[in-house]
């Protein structure tokens, strides 16, 4: 039987109304004989899906609709489109979608003080993907926001979450938790190795000195869970150490890797660390579970050594995607009680003297949609959907 270059028997081939096609390379959507969305399967199903926590059947009809819209809102292919029009089918896709219909416009609500008297002036989600128990509350000139309890319209506390195994396994509940965590082992790790490589490689002067000298630098993971950064760390020879509150996770850590983890608050690592000092202090999608963030990073910077950096990973509360989905946005979750833009990150670590060193956004969710040029451009203009930022000590070089 004939087959095309794309490894599919013609008979397989979608007809000319729209159809999908999968390859060895990935997953195609191709409306008229043109590809209008195109996803590698690892990030189709690692991110695309995973995220979004919707499965597959919804997810290509979310496409689907998508593309549908450029041809019924503007008469044409979706490819073709400026990205502004792609964005207006993309939203639109995603109310029919997502929200079952027209996205509901602000309902009045009580919008509740933020941590240490912030004043709320904008509701930035209604719902975490439609569950109306929370909320999340914040001030757009700030840009900064925190996670409301809708029932009792009070801030949800970082003690409510509890890091167990239900939290880092792959059932439990919606919208919390790390899911599939210790069985995504191999993509895991290897995204780990990417962001220690970009951390290395923008951290200035100190690069070279500390690649030149790798076992004389010591890594200070925060929330390090089961070790996936630390192998990146141990793999570049540095010296490293964790600090986690679960006692579940640090016992899979060392079984996993034979990593030993300090168990403790980081108001306490003083108990453990004993006045050592570290070129890196990492906090990899961890702030956004702190209540108070400005407390833990001024109690970190005394273990800063003078040529270290604190490392921030975090959701972007003003990206992009966060204008598409709304509520849907998927960094929007119950365990994630305060949500920081790049101004208002750069903010708190500008009141305990600390300046950025190297500071990127960056977004992978809609590639299929925008293609990178785009989301080459929206990660310069700060509105990627997350965060990387390093920062040192105001008196150093």
């Amino acid at each position: 039987m004939q087959s095309n270059a794309l490894g599919k028997n013609v008979k397989d081939q979608p007809t000319s109304a729209g159809g999908w096609i999968e390859t060895t390379m990935g997953l195609l959507y191709v409306n008229d004989g043109s590809v209008q969305f195109y996803d590698d399967h690892d990030h189709w199903k690692q991110a695309f899906c995973r995220l979004l926590e919707i499965d597959e059947k919804k997810a290509r009809a979310y496409v689907e609709r998508t593309v549908a819209l450029a041809k019924s809102k503007f008469g044409e292919q979706l490819r073709d489109l400026p990205t502004n029009k792609q964005f207006d089918c993309l939203k639109q896709a995603t109310d029919e979608i997502l929200y079952g219909g027209t996205r509901p416009e602000a309902a009045s609500q009580e919008l509740v003080v933020g941590p240490q008297g912030q004043k709320p002036n904008i509701v930035y989600a209604q719902s975490v993907s439609g569950d109306k128990s929370r909320s999340v509350i914040g001030n757009k000139d700030l840009e900064f926001a925190w996670l409301v309890d809708t029932k009792n319209n009070q801030l949800v506390t970082a003690d409510s979450i509890v890091y167990d195994n239900a939290y880092f396994g792959s059932e439990g509940t919606a919208h919390y938790g790390m899911k599939h965590y210790s069985v995504q082992m191999d993509w895991r790790l290897e995204k780990s190795r990417r962001l220690i490589n970009t951390t290395v490689e923008n951290a200035g002067w100190r690069r070279d000195k500390w690649l030149a000298n790798p076992n004389e630098v010591k890594m200070l993971d925060v929330g390090s869970g089961i070790g996936y950064f630390r192998k990146a760390a141990h793999d570049l020879g540095f010296q490293h150490f964790g600090i986690d509150l679960s006692t579940d996770i640090i016992a899979q850590c060392k079984e996993v890797f034979g990593f030993d983890t300090w168990n403790c608050r980081v108001e306490n690592l003083e108990s453990v660390a004993k006045g050592m000092k570290f070129q890196l202090i990492t906090m990899w999608d961890v702030i956004e579970h702190l209540e108070f963030a400005d407390e833990v990073v001024g109690i970190l910077k005394q273990y800063l050594a003078d040529d270290g950096v604190i490392v921030v990973r975090t959701p972007n509360l003003s990206a992009i995607e966060a204008d598409i989905l709304g509520d849907y946005y998927y960094s929007f979750k119950f365990d994630h009680v305060r949500y920081f833009s790049p101004k208002s990150l750069a903010d708190l670590m500008s009141k305990q003297a600390l300046k950025p060193v190297y500071v990127e956004t960056a977004s992978h969710l809609f590639k299929g949609i925008f293609g990178p040029e785009y989301l080459y451009q929206i990660g310069m203009d700060l509105r990627g959907a997350d965060i990387l930022a390093l920062y040192a000590n105001e008196s150093s070089k």
